[in-house]
């Protein structure tokens, strides 16, 4: 009795709704159940009761949906895909006006709030898909609320060149477009007869500019922009209004006008179009810097087009139509975008981090300015500020004006002639009359020296006064980063009559080690070592000095470096610096070595033999230290670099020995990539080839005995990463006795799993083993190798299936792939390597997909078949990618990576 009242509701009520999901997925399938039985065809026959059950019970689900937390996400997944099949053709009209009707109710009030526009957003989408290609004109036919038009105008441009919008057809996309064109007339006449409501003019204006490609003359002839900003206020009130808002508006619709028409600004009808340009300019001016940094992309592409503006006579004449605006640009770039804020000692340090972005972006507008105007013109021009800069700052503390002016000289340093005689005399003659104490001018002062150090090398009487300047500069924390530079750079020009070598080297071994931070501690290394090294080869034949030379500065860091390995309490920190130290050493101080077996071992070779122990200490002590492995492996990269091939060869076989030891023990993917530069070094020479294959063979054997699975690549994607890299280098200068290997086939079986990994440099490293596997491949049929071709196709033909599935699964979107360029030259090779074989791949893998088109598969095989050269079958590789991906968007969402 007690189930008979709810066995008898249940009859009358009906099935019970299910419950909605918070998987934006699982959910997502239950509305396109819904909404298909929604908008359903009727059924006048017997089914109709339960046709209209099932239309009820639909309705009362997608009413229940909108309130679920995922209801936004899962319609905007929805309408951003192909909704064809989703709800019927002759049920989107109603669709439409549904979503209007909600439009106009929510926005009835003029507000524009989240959910007015993301139905805006919504409609626009829809009628892409609908193809309802009179949605421009019939919005201006009746435009009942002005409002409601507005959103939708602003929406429908970016909508409809959306990638988030996927369509079955692009034709949609196209038609909408030439619909936009043509209809921008009407659209910008009627936002001129709404001029009052000037933000949002100028917001559908700026979308409208972007995406939308208006004849250039329509705009010209339109009076919008200026009476868009007039209704706000007069221009040049309106740069100084304190609404953000308009002003970034503004400045953002001005900007896209000139990059968009920038054919016209270099047309015959420049002189119409340099209004634009001077309104540009006026925004670069603004007081916000932040706002004003909009425009800079615009100088960047004025001075781009106008190089490549031919013939040069035409060329010229532009230019010289445009100096006058560029010239101003200098002027509000040292005056204004260049110019730290008063209040600089009080900024955040990620508000920091954005403004030294800034002003590199600025510095870059005012170099790009030489190219049209000349480095001398520039800096002539600079000059005069800079003038006027030193009379303002006379008496008193404010030194920002100065402090852009040197900014922006350095930043010329390229274009500036080396017998410039009139301003950086004036400027090096000032930089130590600076208040030492304003850090930030100090800094700009120290980075100026070192960007003229060629300038200065030949005006050495000037030098005096800076390097003491430089060298007091070091002690100040801000600062010393660019002092350090500097001096690094003044190195790099000595020469015979400028210098400096000595002194620098007296400066550096008077630092006590912490005092700097060991990066700046490297520039001014690094610079000794430049420096002597151009005073030694001057002075050829001086063999005593290149050996007391590096024993003065070796010494004293091996003593550092062998106490820090053997002290109790020592740690990488601590050994770091001086592997650091001498890797400097290694690699910048060039010593000439005749090769002779008379004179020994190459200095830097004997330099290394004195430290080997240590560095071998030091990888046995702290085996699990990634960062330490990678040092000790780049100083062991730059020795053998230093003294090449021949010279470094007696200590080769100890190099690998103990690579393979150091990377059995570490597992640590540093030690793979400097057996790596063993064989990039030495592969080429067949009598070391048994050697290496003895080397990576070994270090092979390690790496299988922890990657056993794709859980474990995952686990170590840089030892995937860097033992695929060797091996495609071991490919690419001996394969022969790999490809006679066993190790062979376990590398390719190692590859098809790698090619899973989602990791950039992973995968990319498995693809670079299998392209420089193939390509030997290809070069074996020229060569008599049988046995190197035997071996290498059996080995293909057993793992070749696995690997191919794989590259198709990446191409469609079911693996990561990060090989863009990789995977099309794989199949390419593959195809003229072995295409029978490839193609009863290519049929494994197709099998049972569900993310690809028909056509798409016809037309990849077909690009097989018919022997496509490379550029052409790359072309045809991203169309069937492109239809594999829409594919998926279509059914599942966008690919994984």
């Amino acid at each position: 009795m007690a189930t008979a009242p709810a066995a008898n509701s249940t009859q009358h009520q009906g099935p019970k709704l299910p419950p909605h999901s918070g998987d934006v997925d699982e959910e997502l399938g239950r509305i396109r159940l819904a909404l298909a039985a929604v908008f359903s065809p009727s059924n006048s026959g017997n089914g109709s009761e339960q046709w209209w059950a099932q239309r009820q019970l639909a309705d009362q689900y997608l009413t229940s949906f909108q309130a679920t937390s995922v209801s936004w996400m899962v319609c905007d997944r929805l309408l951003q895909g192909d909704i064809s099949d989703v709800v019927a053709q002759d049920a989107l009209p109603s669709l439409r006006d549904s979503l209007l009707a909600h439009l106009n109710r929510y926005a009835a009030d003029g507000s524009e709030g989240p959910l007015s526009t993301r139905l805006a957003m919504c409609i626009s989408a829809l009628a892409v898909q609908m193809q309802w290609t009179t949605v421009v004109s019939d919005l201006l036919a009746t435009p009942q609320n002005v409002h409601v038009v507005m959103l939708i105008l602003r929406a429908l441009p970016e909508e409809c060149a959306s990638d988030r919008l996927v369509l079955a057809d692009d034709a949609y996309r196209f038609k909408m477009r030439d619909h936009l064109v043509s209809f921008a007339p009407n659209v910008l006449q009627f936002l001129h007869a709404h001029v009052t409501d000037a933000s949002r003019v100028l917001k559908v204006l700026h979308l409208w500019i972007r995406y939308v490609p208006v004849h250039p003359q329509t705009l010209v002839e339109s009076p919008l922009l200026n009476a868009a900003v007039q209704a706000s206020l007069p221009l040049d009130e309106a740069l100084q209004s304190d609404d953000e808002d308009v002003l970034r508006a503004y400045c953002r619709v001005v900007t896209e006008m000139g990059e968009s028409y920038m054919s016209l600004i270099l047309s015959p009808q420049y002189l119409e179009a340099s209004q634009l340009v001077s309104w540009v300019l006026k925004c670069s001016g603004m007081a916000n810097q932040e706002i004003a940094s909009i425009t800079l992309h615009f100088w960047y592409r004025l001075v781009m087009d106008l190089e490549s503006v031919d013939p040069y006579d035409w060329r010229q004449e532009l230019i010289d139509a445009y100096t006058p605006h560029l010239l101003q640009l200098i002027d509000v770039c040292i005056k204004s975008l260049m110019r730290y804020p008063a209040d600089m000692d009080t900024i955040p340090e990620d508000l920091l981090d954005e403004l030294t972005r800034h002003r590199f972006y600025v510095a870059e507008t005012v170099e790009d300015c030489c190219r049209l105007l000349g480095g001398q013109n520039v800096l002539q021009r600079i000059g005069n500020l800079l003038q006027q800069e030193i009379h303002a700052a006379s008496g008193n503390q404010v030194w920002q004006g100065l402090e852009s002016c040197l900014a922006c000289i350095g930043a010329i340093h390229r274009f500036v002639p080396s017998d410039e005689a009139e301003l950086l005399p004036l400027t090096f003659q000032l930089v130590p009359q600076l208040p030492t104490e304003i850090r930030p001018l100090r800094y700009t002062a120290s980075k100026t020296i070192g960007k003229f150090a060629s300038w200065l090398a030949f005006h050495p009487h000037l030098l005096q006064p800076l390097m003491p300047y430089l060298a007091q500069g070091l002690s100040v924390p801000e600062c010393a980063p660019a002092a350090a530079v500097a001096i690094k750079e003044l190195c790099e020009c000595s020469n015979q009559s400028f210098a400096i070598a000595e002194p620098v080297m007296e400066l550096f071994q008077g630092l006590t080690p912490g005092t700097l931070e060991v990066e700046d501690e490297l520039q001014i290394l690094e610079g000794v070592c430049r420096a002597l090294s151009r005073q030694m080869q001057d002075a050829r034949g001086r063999g005593n000095d290149t050996q007391a030379a590096l024993t003065r500065l070796a010494q004293p860091i091996g003593t550092r470096l062998a106490a820090s390995v053997s002290e109790p309490n020592s740690s990488p920190r601590r050994i770091i610096p001086e592997i650091e130290r001498l890797t400097v050493l290694v690699r910048y101080l060039v010593i000439l070595y005749d090769g002779n077996a008379t004179t020994g071992l190459h200095p830097m070779l004997e330099l290394t033999t004195s430290i080997w122990s240590f560095l071998d200490a030091a990888v046995i002590r702290f085996p699990g230290d990634i960062v330490l492995a990678e040092k000790i492996c780049r100083l062991h990269k730059h020795s053998l670099r230093s003294c090449g091939a021949q010279a470094y060869s007696p200590m080769l076989d100890r190099l690998m020995t103990q690579l393979v030891q150091s990377f059995e023990r570490s597992h640590q993917s540093p030690f793979l990539y400097a057996a790596s530069i063993c064989i990039a070094e030495y592969g080429s020479d067949s009598t070391y080839s048994n050697r290496l294959l003895g080397m990576v063979s070994a270090m092979a054997t390690t790496c299988f005995s922890f990657l056993r699975n794709v859980d474990e690549l995952t686990a170590h994607p840089d030892v995937v990463e860097e033992l695929f890299y060797m091996m495609g280098r071991m490919m690419s200068n001996c394969p022969d006795p790999l490809v006679q290997s066993p190790l062979l086939r376990s590398l390719l079986q190692c590859a098809a799993v790698g090619m899973q990994l989602d990791h950039h440099g992973a995968n990319k490293g498995t693809l670079k083993f299998l392209e420089n596997t193939i390509s030997y491949g290809l070069s074996l049929r020229e060569q008599k190798k049988p046995a190197c071709q035997a071996p290498l196709e059996e080995a293909l033909s057993q793992e070749g299936q696995a690997i191919v599935v794989n590259l198709m699964k990446a191409m469609m979107g079911d693996l990561p792939e990060y090989g863009n360029s990789q995977i099309p030259e794989i199949l390419w090779k593959l195809n003229l390597l072995c295409p029978g074989l490839l193609t009863q791949w290519l049929h494994s893998a197709f099998a049972g997909t569900l993310t690809l088109p028909e056509g798409a598969k016809n037309d990849f095989i077909a690009a097989l078949d018919t022997g496509l050269a490379r550029d052409e079958f790359s072309m045809a590789v991203r169309a069937f990618q492109t239809a594999c991906e829409r594919q998926r968007r279509l059914r599942k969402g966008p690919r994984r990576n």
